[in-house]
């Protein structure tokens, strides 16, 4: 479908109304669901300023839907310092999730929209030298569910060793575990205990229900264990798999955390 209208530059929103004799409302959810082009091009900005110049086109599929909230998965790689989540602009995430780096596994056939990516909430943030799974969600029954779940959700930590640190005495590989495994307190608080197993020379697999910023730090730091990375690969039942460093995709229907 296509229009020309005359006059001072208007509202994208008043624009497509008046082409698809809909309300406001019904133009704007036309837009942000990304059905509606200006001289060729997907504009999902209701509020765009548009002249009589320029051709409005709305794809015959479209539909006034209400749009999903969302989840996105993120592999973090370290190093990235997170603003905290008031500060956390829908341009820098933008930044992050690009058609570029989205993954090629991601199999939810979501067709990325402006809108996926607006208001985003990071929920368990990753420390700037941390990588590995981080959540970012629309979703308030998700957002609900960690925080009431807190403690109960397991997060499951690869820890490297760093290459100057690794002695072969079967006496100090069993210590760093019971070490990992020891109760901690923090500013008066019993933290989560954790499971420790080494799955290699190198890597330490960690596992905590419930997991307080910082918490992983002061395990290692306990330890003695120099290390040369620390990552999260799981929260809940959700793992990173799949995801290299840097790229993201969208949380399945089927996947529950």
């Amino acid at each position: 479908m296509n229009t020309a209208a005359s006059g001072e530059p208007q509202r994208l929103a008043k624009r497509v109304a008046a082409l698809m004799a809909c309300s406001r409302s019904e133009a704007e959810r036309f837009i942000t669901g990304g059905w509606v082009r200006v001289d060729g091009q997907v504009v999902e900005v209701p509020e765009a300023r548009v002249g009589d110049h320029q051709s409005v086109v709305v794809d015959p599929a479209a539909r006034p839907d209400n749009l999903v909230p969302m989840t996105v998965l993120w592999h973090k790689p370290a190093g990235l310092f997170l603003p905290e989540a008031l500060h956390l602009t829908d341009d820098l995430v933008r930044r992050w999730f690009t058609p570029d780096s989205r993954s090629p596994s991601d199999r939810s056939r979501v067709r990325p929209l402006r809108a996926h990516f607006h208001r985003l909430q990071p929920l368990c943030p990753l420390a700037t030298d941390e990588s590995g799974l981080m959540v970012f969600t629309q979703s308030t029954p998700i957002a609900r569910r960690f925080l009431q779940s807190a403690l109960d959700m397991e997060h499951e930590w690869f820890i490297d060793v760093a290459d100057g640190q690794v002695p072969g005495e079967a006496d100090w590989r069993a210590g760093v575990l019971r070490s990992l495994a020891q109760p901690m307190s923090w500013q008066g608080r019993h933290q989560p205990l954790a499971r420790a197993s080494w799955q290699s020379d190198r890597r330490i697999r960690l596992v905590i229900k419930g997991c307080p910023p910082g918490h992983v730090h002061r395990l290692i730091e306990r330890a003695a264990l120099v290390v040369g990375a620390v990552r999260r690969q799981r929260i809940g039942r959700v793992a990173l798999t799949g995801l290299d460093a840097g790229q993201w995709r969208y949380l399945l229907p089927t996947e529950r955390f």
